[in-house]
């Protein structure tokens, strides 16, 4: 069976007979009995009917083991996949040295390994600062809004409005409980931050990437 849910806790396996059908078995009960055949029309599975109501099956689980073959032409590529994606040169010196019976001379290809090239590709370096554009509070600020929540507040909010200093990273979070009062809200902001440090608003980057201006935003507003 493929593609089945694993729940930790059941200590029972379920198997549904709408399933077995979608998979090409066919089933037959009767004398309270089931009994389901594969596609060939072979028998894979008698159980008689339990007091619940339900089919009993005792199956033998098998291990199971997934391998990897690869076919190569070159005998090279061959022992470069048996020695874990060894270099071609090391190769080379297993044989010229006698490290190991049975070895060929192995001469490095022109074709590069794809395996090897995408483990040994370099990551960038995180940067443990940003540079900030921001030279006093309310030069740059950053908004987004989050929502609908399938969950809501003790209110009835399923939204929220997030506005973030660059300059200080002081963080205002509003609940709304419509996408459509985010501008109301937004006015509201402004006047509160703008009034305490006498200072405006002079970007403001949204969710989408975008960025507004000090003059923008007064002819939006």
């Amino acid at each position: 069976m493929h593609n089945v849910l694993y729940v930790p806790t059941m200590k029972s396996n379920l198997l549904s007979l709408g399933q077995l059908l979608e998979k090409g078995y066919t089933m037959m009960m009767q004398k309270k009995h089931i009994e389901v055949f594969d596609e060939k029309q072979r028998l894979v599975l008698k159980a008689p009917l339990a007091c619940n109501r339900t089919f009993k099956v005792s199956l033998n689980a098998m291990e199971i083991q997934c391998l990897t073959v690869t076919s190569s032409e070159d005998e090279g590529w061959l022992w470069h996949y048996r020695y874990g994606h060894l270099n071609f040169k090391s190769l080379n010196q297993l044989k010229t040295k006698d490290l190991v019976k049975g070895v060929p001379t192995i001469t490095a290809p022109n074709k590069i390994c794809e395996g090897c090239a995408v483990g040994k590709q370099p990551r960038k370096e995180f940067k443990k600062t940003l540079n900030k554009r921001a030279k006093q509070p309310l030069e740059v600020v950053y908004s987004d809004v989050c929502g609908s929540i399938d969950v809501q507040t003790l209110g009835g909010n399923k939204y929220f409005l997030l506005f973030v200093n660059e300059y200080t990273r002081k963080m205002w979070i509003y609940l709304l409980k419509e996408k459509k009062k985010v501008y109301s809200y937004f006015c509201k902001f402004c006047c509160m931050v703008e009034r305490q440090i006498t200072l405006k608003i002079k970007i403001l980057r949204t969710d989408g990437s975008g960025e507004f201006n000090s003059k923008e935003m007064n002819e939006f507003c």
